[in-house]
């Protein structure tokens, strides 16, 4: 799967007036994440490895606010429970709205999750539930824009997801598996405009404990790619991965992106997408017993303040009519396609 941003920045036009100034302002986020993991090749676990889960900890939030009087607010939530395959994903989606000037000014704010999890049924049942495949998918977004009026305008998105699965080896030798899987992340954040302000982050990670030391081996299965770019003083973005599991305990991927407009006319923005590909060796002694939690979480804020924007004014009054398309994600590869 590729996700892909495609930015459109175009259109500045200056129309004279004989009246007053007209200034949009516009602040931006988004992010797309994506992983799944494969343990120990899907299917049949090896003979003496179980792997069972404990209940989820989720949650999601959306909020907007407009402080207009006329402003108009709409919240909703969704909850899709399946997640038998890629096919038919578990959706957990929230969105919130508060606009006015039918819906042209105004704040806005959405996450909406898919999840996964493949269970096995044991050849010989032992109470458990064998997990051998599991996939997560997250979108979040958040926007603000004025054209008329300043008032204080924000949108922000919350999304976190954790599981703890437990791995243990019933044999009495040693046991070697796999886990291999995929992180996906794209991530952006414009500005344009005094007192506007956007900010993104994302999160993807692997939390592996024992009572015993860590035996897992890390391994990079294609190129690891990490492009980024930053237009403007105030834009910044940053993205890290975490691979030394045996250490720390951590095989995560963490980004953001954040970008504060200035000046009428000037765009800032921070953007940028990570792929990664890998490979875990995980060793167990006999009777040992490892947790994974696996935990995916991203949120979106975009901010108007209200305050004074000066610009020079002629004799005449000055128009500025600001137009841009905003960034697009699009994820080539949906589940089960």
């Amino acid at each position: 799967m590729r996700l892909i941003i495609r930015i459109f920045t175009a259109l500045i036009t200056m129309l004279w007036f004989s009246a007053s100034i007209a200034l949009p302002i516009n602040a931006n986020s988004g992010v797309s994440l994506y992983h799944d993991m494969i343990i120990a090749t899907g299917g049949q676990l090896p003979v003496g490895l179980e792997s069972r889960t404990n209940p989820p900890n989720l949650s999601r939030s959306a909020s907007s606010e407009l402080q207009a009087p006329d402003a108009v607010d709409f919240n909703d939530t969704d909850t899709v429970i399946n997640g038998l395959g890629p096919d038919t994903p578990s959706i957990f989606s929230a969105i919130s709205t508060d606009t006015r000037n039918a819906g042209t000014e105004g704040s806005f704010a959405s996450n909406n999750t898919q999840l996964y999890q493949i269970v096995e049924t044991e050849i010989v049942p032992d109470g458990t539930n064998d997990i051998s495949e599991r996939g997560i998918w997250g979108n979040g977004q958040a926007q603000a824009s004025l054209s008329t009026e300043l008032y204080d305008t924000q949108g922000i998105s919350d999304a976190s997801f954790e599981r703890a699965f437990t791995f243990s080896n019933q044999n009495l030798f040693a046991l070697t598996f796999g886990i291999e899987g995929n992180f996906e992340m794209d991530l952006f954040a414009t500005a344009n405009g005094e007192n506007s302000f956007a900010k993104t982050f994302a999160q993807v990670d692997m939390f592996f404990s024992s009572q015993s030391s860590l035996d897992i081996v890390f391994a990079d299965t294609s190129l690891y790619v990490n492009n980024q770019n930053e237009v403007g003083d105030n834009a910044l973005f940053y993205l890290q991965r975490e691979t030394d599991v045996a250490n720390t305990g951590h095989l995560s991927l963490t980004g953001g992106a954040s970008a504060t407009g200035t000046n009428i006319g000037g765009l800032t923005q921070a953007f940028g997408s990570s792929t990664m590909s890998y490979v875990l060796g995980i060793t167990l002694l006999p009777g040992e017993e490892i947790t994974m939690s696996h935990i995916v979480t991203y949120s979106n804020l975009a901010t108007i303040g209200e305050g004074t924007v000066k610009v020079p004014e002629p004799s005449g009054g000055l128009l500025m009519l600001f137009a841009f398309g905003l960034l697009v994600f699009r994820r080539q590869r949906r589940f089960g396609s």
